[in-house]
């Protein structure tokens, strides 16, 4: 997947309660960036092409190109639950 729609597609999901997950090609499966208590502060694309998120307790980086989708799950009644 292209960066900038990794980060399109996360951008909206800053500071929201729930989890956003990446699902990637191979056998990685799934990787949750954030959790109820930490969610999301930042997303961007670094200057090497890699996508950075960042939350209040750490930061996670990945390569976009091995990510196939991206989901939310959110809490009741937020809307959540599927892939972006």
């Amino acid at each position: 997947m292209e960066g900038t729609v990794v980060v399109e597609l996360i951008q909206p999901l800053i500071g929201k309660q729930g989890q956003v997950r990446l699902l990637f090609r191979g056998v990685n499966g799934r990787w949750t960036l954030n959790d109820d208590k930490h969610p999301l502060t930042a997303v961007r694309i670094r200057p090497d092409g890699l996508v950075e998120t960042s939350r209040e307790d750490g930061w996670d980086v990945v390569d976009p190109a091995d990510v196939v989708a991206v989901e939310w799950v959110s809490r009741d009644g937020e809307g959540g639950g599927q892939y972006l």
